[in-house]
């Protein structure tokens, strides 16, 4: 799957956060829901994107195999 900035996603966290340097706020804002992506995570080569929950609106940092397109 090709994530793009603004794509509807649904996500599931896995519970695994390791390898994800992000702050820790960002891990807290995990859940599973629907949101919009936002962006690729910086440093992260793709593998983890920043995602807006449309519930809570916050955004929350996820592994790219934890989105599935809507």
């Amino acid at each position: 799957m090709k994530l793009k900035v603004g794509m509807k996603v649904r996500t599931i966290t896995t519970g695994g956060t390791r390898g994800i340097i992000v702050p820790q706020k960002e891990l807290k804002s995990r859940v599973n829901g629907v949101g919009s992506v936002r962006g690729p995570v910086p440093g992260h080569g793709g593998d983890v994107w920043w995602v807006e929950n449309d519930e809570t609106e916050e955004v929350g940092a996820y592994m790219f195999d934890e989105l599935l397109p809507l």
